[in-house]
């Protein structure tokens, strides 16, 4: 037997899960824009000047390109864009955003959208840098819509409501999809949410 032999306890880990039904603040709609690779690299040829040969823009497939589908090809809206939103609303709570990274967890893709109306918004806004001229943009937009966030969290480091109340506080003041509160360029009222739910 060797001496001064000592016992290693390991802690376990132990997981909590909770489903958060979250929807959109009253007169907050959703604009979703996701950019394929295709639509990345014209907008960098256009920007750059490295696209001299000019053609006619396809409207309707770039309004169909800017979805976010899920497994079941339904609308919906990346978990990775709640996170960040989350991630993003830790300053006001006083919460440092390394602890939320390490205990918080949004588990799937896409979370399917549910909502009442669907409008296909046509914006002008204006190019940045030298062609500051305006863009058309076909952009999807959801009307009164609502999802289910998966959240699996380290209940050693944090509680079901401080989860809850960083939810709501990302959804009030970061927002997803474009001119969110929370964008850097072209802020604006779109992408609100509030928690409706939990179990």
């Amino acid at each position: 037997m060797v001496e001064n032999e000592q016992q290693i306890k390991v802690q376990p880990i132990k997981l909590g899960l909770v489903k958060v039904k979250v929807g959109a603040i009253e007169g907050s709609t959703l604009i979703t824009h996701r950019l394929s690779g295709e639509a990345v690299a014209d907008f960098m040829g256009r920007e750059t000047g490295a696209t001299t040969k000019k053609k006619l823009r396809d409207f309707d497939k770039e309004y169909e390109s800017c979805f976010y589908y899920t497994d079941d090809k339904e609308y919906g809206f990346p978990a990775s864009g709640f996170m960040g939103a989350v991630l993003e609303s830790c300053i006001p709570l006083d919460i440092p955003k390394t602890q939320i990274k390490r205990s918080v967890r949004l588990l799937g893709g896409v979370y399917p959208l549910k909502y009442k109306k669907l409008n296909r918004r046509v914006d002008n806004p204006r190019r940045s840098g030298r062609n500051s001229t305006p863009d058309t943009r076909h952009r999807p937009e959801f009307i009164n819509w609502e999802c289910e966030l998966t959240i699996q969290y380290d209940t050693n480091q944090i509680s079901p409501d401080q989860i809850i109340n960083l939810i709501n506080q990302a959804g009030f003041s970061v927002g997803i999809g474009d001119w969110r509160p929370g964008s850097p360029k072209s802020s604006g009222t779109h992408g609100m949410f509030k928690v409706l739910a939990t179990k």
